[in-house]
Protein backbone atom coordinates (compact mmCIF):
# COMPACT_ATOMS: atom_id res chain seq x y z
CA UNK A 1 0.00 0.00 0.00
CA UNK A 2 3.34 2.29 0.85
CA UNK A 3 4.04 2.24 -2.86
CA UNK A 4 0.76 2.18 -4.14
CA UNK A 5 0.85 5.71 -2.82
CA UNK A 6 3.99 6.81 -3.91
CA UNK A 7 3.18 5.77 -7.33
CA UNK A 8 0.32 8.33 -7.20
CA UNK A 9 2.16 11.17 -5.42
CA UNK A 10 1.28 10.57 -1.55
CA UNK A 11 4.25 10.84 0.67
CA UNK A 12 2.86 12.66 3.12
CA UNK A 13 0.48 11.03 5.34
CA UNK A 14 -0.15 10.20 8.98
CA UNK A 15 0.03 6.70 10.43
CA UNK A 16 -3.41 7.58 11.10
CA UNK A 17 -4.22 8.24 7.39
CA UNK A 18 -2.20 5.06 6.25
CA UNK A 19 -4.09 2.85 8.78
CA UNK A 20 -7.27 4.57 6.73
CA UNK A 21 -5.62 3.68 3.01
CA UNK A 22 -4.53 -0.18 4.07
CA UNK A 23 -8.44 -0.88 5.73
CA UNK A 24 -9.83 0.88 2.14
CA UNK A 25 -7.47 -1.43 0.19
CA UNK A 26 -7.50 -4.70 2.15
CA UNK A 27 -11.67 -4.19 2.40
CA UNK A 28 -11.85 -3.70 -1.34
CA UNK A 29 -9.79 -6.69 -2.25
CA UNK A 30 -11.95 -8.81 0.38
CA UNK A 31 -15.08 -8.03 -1.34
CA UNK A 32 -16.06 -9.10 -5.01
CA UNK A 33 -15.32 -5.48 -6.30
CA UNK A 34 -11.70 -6.52 -6.26
CA UNK A 35 -11.89 -9.03 -8.83
CA UNK A 36 -13.03 -10.02 -12.21
CA UNK A 37 -13.67 -13.45 -13.45
CA UNK A 38 -11.88 -14.38 -16.97
CA UNK A 39 -14.38 -15.99 -19.49
CA UNK A 40 -12.90 -18.91 -19.86
CA UNK A 41 -12.51 -20.22 -15.60
CA UNK A 42 -16.09 -21.69 -15.17
CA UNK A 43 -16.36 -23.28 -18.89
CA UNK A 44 -12.83 -24.98 -18.09
CA UNK A 45 -13.28 -26.15 -14.41
CA UNK A 46 -16.81 -27.49 -15.81
CA UNK A 47 -14.95 -29.65 -18.15
CA UNK A 48 -12.32 -30.62 -15.58
CA UNK A 49 -15.47 -31.64 -13.83
CA UNK A 50 -17.21 -33.56 -16.03
CA UNK A 51 -13.48 -35.28 -16.85
CA UNK A 52 -13.36 -36.07 -13.69
CA UNK A 53 -9.77 -34.04 -13.02
CA UNK A 54 -8.83 -33.60 -9.65
CA UNK A 55 -7.71 -29.65 -8.96
CA UNK A 56 -6.01 -28.05 -6.75
CA UNK A 57 -4.68 -24.16 -5.96
CA UNK A 58 -0.97 -23.62 -5.23
CA UNK A 59 -0.70 -19.74 -4.39
CA UNK A 60 1.53 -17.42 -3.21
CA UNK A 61 -1.65 -15.01 -2.21
CA UNK A 62 -2.62 -14.61 1.66
CA UNK A 63 -5.24 -17.54 3.15
CA UNK A 64 -8.05 -15.19 3.32
CA UNK A 65 -8.17 -15.53 -0.86
CA UNK A 66 -8.51 -19.20 -0.42
CA UNK A 67 -11.09 -18.82 2.48
CA UNK A 68 -13.03 -15.80 1.26
CA UNK A 69 -12.53 -14.81 -2.09
CA UNK A 70 -12.67 -18.00 -4.11
CA UNK A 71 -16.12 -19.00 -2.95
CA UNK A 72 -17.76 -15.51 -3.03
CA UNK A 73 -16.52 -15.69 -6.64
CA UNK A 74 -17.69 -19.52 -6.52
CA UNK A 75 -14.31 -20.83 -7.21
CA UNK A 76 -13.93 -22.97 -4.18
CA UNK A 77 -15.80 -26.09 -4.40
CA UNK A 78 -13.85 -27.36 -7.82
CA UNK A 79 -10.92 -27.59 -5.69
CA UNK A 80 -9.97 -30.22 -3.34
CA UNK A 81 -6.59 -28.73 -2.24
CA UNK A 82 -5.39 -25.12 -1.35
CA UNK A 83 -1.84 -25.23 -0.95
CA UNK A 84 -1.30 -21.45 0.33
CA UNK A 85 2.83 -19.67 0.85
CA UNK A 86 1.23 -18.02 4.13
CA UNK A 87 0.49 -21.44 5.74
CA UNK A 88 4.04 -23.49 3.91
CA UNK A 89 6.55 -20.56 5.10
CA UNK A 90 7.99 -20.68 1.16
CA UNK A 91 6.46 -19.12 -1.79
CA UNK A 92 6.43 -20.33 -5.84
CA UNK A 93 8.94 -20.58 -7.26
CA UNK A 94 10.75 -21.76 -3.94
CA UNK A 95 10.57 -26.22 -3.70
CA UNK A 96 8.75 -26.30 -0.29
CA UNK A 97 5.65 -25.28 -1.71
CA UNK A 98 5.56 -27.55 -4.54
CA UNK A 99 6.75 -30.21 -2.27
CA UNK A 100 3.88 -29.86 -0.21
CA UNK A 101 1.48 -29.01 -3.21
CA UNK A 102 2.04 -32.93 -3.99
CA UNK A 103 1.79 -33.84 -0.37
CA UNK A 104 -1.77 -32.43 -1.03
CA UNK A 105 -2.50 -34.01 -4.32
CA UNK A 106 -1.35 -37.59 -2.44
CA UNK A 107 -4.10 -37.27 0.14
CA UNK A 108 -6.43 -37.14 -3.05
CA UNK A 109 -5.25 -39.16 -5.68
CA UNK A 110 -3.30 -41.57 -3.65
CA UNK A 111 0.39 -42.84 -5.61
CA UNK A 112 0.43 -39.76 -7.44
CA UNK A 113 3.81 -39.33 -9.24
CA UNK A 114 4.55 -35.83 -9.21
CA UNK A 115 5.63 -36.08 -12.61
CA UNK A 116 1.76 -36.59 -13.48
CA UNK A 117 0.77 -33.43 -11.64
CA UNK A 118 0.11 -30.69 -14.30
CA UNK A 119 0.31 -26.94 -12.63
CA UNK A 120 -0.75 -23.82 -14.49
CA UNK A 121 -0.25 -20.67 -13.56
CA UNK A 122 0.54 -16.91 -14.93
CA UNK A 123 3.79 -16.28 -13.76
CA UNK A 124 7.26 -17.59 -15.88
CA UNK A 125 9.32 -17.37 -12.60
CA UNK A 126 7.13 -18.76 -10.33
CA UNK A 127 4.81 -21.32 -12.10
CA UNK A 128 6.21 -22.25 -15.59
CA UNK A 129 10.13 -22.77 -14.05
CA UNK A 130 9.67 -23.45 -10.15
CA UNK A 131 6.82 -26.41 -10.75
CA UNK A 132 9.26 -27.97 -13.40
CA UNK A 133 12.43 -27.36 -11.00
CA UNK A 134 10.11 -29.35 -8.47
CA UNK A 135 9.38 -31.78 -11.33
CA UNK A 136 5.41 -31.02 -12.40
CA UNK A 137 4.47 -30.81 -15.89
CA UNK A 138 3.67 -26.81 -16.02
CA UNK A 139 2.07 -24.25 -18.79
CA UNK A 140 2.58 -20.74 -18.32
CA UNK A 141 -0.71 -18.91 -18.55
CA UNK A 142 -0.16 -16.18 -20.75
CA UNK A 143 -2.40 -13.29 -19.85
CA UNK A 144 -0.46 -10.07 -21.05
CA UNK A 145 -2.76 -8.78 -23.85
CA UNK A 146 -5.74 -8.93 -21.75
CA UNK A 147 -5.69 -5.30 -20.44
CA UNK A 148 -7.88 -6.59 -16.80
CA UNK A 149 -4.69 -8.70 -15.96
CA UNK A 150 -1.95 -7.32 -13.93
CA UNK A 151 1.22 -9.50 -13.85
CA UNK A 152 2.95 -9.12 -10.24
CA UNK A 153 6.13 -10.96 -8.87
CA UNK A 154 8.18 -9.50 -11.59
CA UNK A 155 11.06 -9.46 -9.07
CA UNK A 156 11.57 -13.22 -9.15
CA UNK A 157 14.38 -14.75 -10.74
CA UNK A 158 13.20 -17.99 -12.50
CA UNK A 159 14.87 -21.19 -11.82
CA UNK A 160 16.45 -23.42 -14.22
CA UNK A 161 14.77 -27.21 -15.30
CA UNK A 162 16.32 -29.83 -17.21
CA UNK A 163 15.40 -28.71 -21.19
CA UNK A 164 15.09 -24.93 -20.09
CA UNK A 165 15.01 -23.31 -23.46
CA UNK A 166 13.16 -20.36 -25.03
CA UNK A 167 11.66 -22.78 -27.63
CA UNK A 168 10.43 -24.83 -24.50
CA UNK A 169 8.99 -21.95 -22.92
CA UNK A 170 7.28 -21.05 -25.96
CA UNK A 171 5.80 -24.19 -26.28
CA UNK A 172 4.54 -24.15 -23.10
CA UNK A 173 2.64 -20.77 -23.14
CA UNK A 174 -0.54 -21.05 -23.62
CA UNK A 175 -3.02 -17.66 -23.26
CA UNK A 176 -6.21 -19.81 -22.33
CA UNK A 177 -8.10 -22.30 -20.17
CA UNK A 178 -9.53 -23.43 -23.45
CA UNK A 179 -5.83 -24.37 -25.17
CA UNK A 180 -5.26 -26.38 -21.99
CA UNK A 181 -8.29 -28.27 -21.97
CA UNK A 182 -7.95 -29.02 -26.00
CA UNK A 183 -4.41 -30.25 -24.61
CA UNK A 184 -5.52 -32.32 -22.08
CA UNK A 185 -8.06 -33.52 -24.09
CA UNK A 186 -5.90 -34.75 -26.78
CA UNK A 187 -3.14 -36.34 -24.31
CA UNK A 188 -6.37 -38.09 -22.38
CA UNK A 189 -7.15 -39.93 -25.92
Amino acid sequence: VRTALENTGRKDYSDREFERFFRRVYQHYGSLEGYQKLDDAFPFLDWAKEKGLTLGVTTNTPVRTMETVLPMNGFHDYFSWFTCSQDVGAEKPQAEIFQRAWEEAQFWVPGIDKREILHVGDSLEADLCGARAFGFQSLLLDRSDNPRVTVYQDWLEAPDYPGKSEDDIAASTVTDLGQVSAMLDAAMV
